[in-house]
C-alpha cells in the first residue's frame, strides 16, 4: 500500500481541476485558479496548487477570484474549494476577509477499487441500478436534496443530464 503522500499525490493528479468541473457551463483560468460557473447561478473556484505563492499573493488571488464572479449577475453563490494538505499560506484569512464562508470539512476515501467491486446484500425492497433517464435523474437528484437537507435538485439534475448527453463516462 502506498504511503500517505503518494495517495494525496494520486488524489491531486486525477481529481483536481478538469476532474471537478466537467458539467461546467465556463471555465476561465486566473493564473493557477480555474474558475468554473455551473448552472443555477452557481461559481466554483479550483486550482491544482497554488504555485508557492506567498500570503500576499494568495490574498491578490481571492479577491481577482470573487471580483470574478461579482462581476457576473447571473452568480448567487461561489465555493472556494480548499484542501487540508496544500501549502496556501494565508488562505483561509483571505478568504475570511472576501466574505468566504468555511463549510463543514469533506473527506475523501482512497483504496484499492477492485476491493470495492464486490456483490453486496441490499435490504428487501431496495434495488440498485444505473439510471439515465430524464425521469430518473431527477427523482435521484430530489432523493440527494431530502437525504441531504438541499434544495438543489434542479440544478443538479440538468448539470447531470449535460454529462449523461456528452456521453464522458459518468455513470449514475
Amino acid at each position: 500500500m502506498p504511503d500517505a503522500a503518494a495517495l494525496l499525490q494520486a488524489y491531486d493528479d486525477q481529481l483536481r481541476t478538469e476532474a471537478e468541473t466537467p458539467s461546467a457551463l465556463a471555465v476561465t483560468r486566473l493564473g493557477p485558479l480555474r474558475l468554473a460557473t455551473f448552472a443555477g447561478g452557481r461559481g466554483f473556484i479550483t486550482y491544482r496548487d497554488l504555485g508557492g505563492a506567498d500570503a500576499d499573493e494568495i490574498r491578490r488571488l481571492v479577491a481577482a477570484g470573487r471580483a470574478h464572479f461579482e462581476a457576473d449577475p447571473e452568480i448567487t453563490r461561489v465555493e472556494w474549494k480548499t484542501r487540508g494538505h496544500d501549502r496556501a499560506p494565508g488562505l483561509a484569512e483571505a478568504l475570511a476577509a472576501y466574505a468566504f464562508v468555511p463549510e463543514e470539512p469533506e473527506s475523501i476515501m482512497i483504496g484499492e477499487a477492485a476491493l470495492l467491486a464486490v456483490d453486496v446484500p441490499l435490504p428487501a425492497g431496495v434495488t440498485l441500478r444505473r439510471v439515465s433517464a430524464e425521469a430518473d435523474v431527477r427523482a435521484m437528484t430530489a432523493m440527494q436534496d431530502v437525504a441531504f437537507g438541499d434544495s438543489l435538485a434542479d440544478e443538479m439534475a440538468e448539470a447531470m443530464l449535460r454529462r449523461l448527453a456528452r456521453d464522458d463516462g459518468m455513470e449514475l
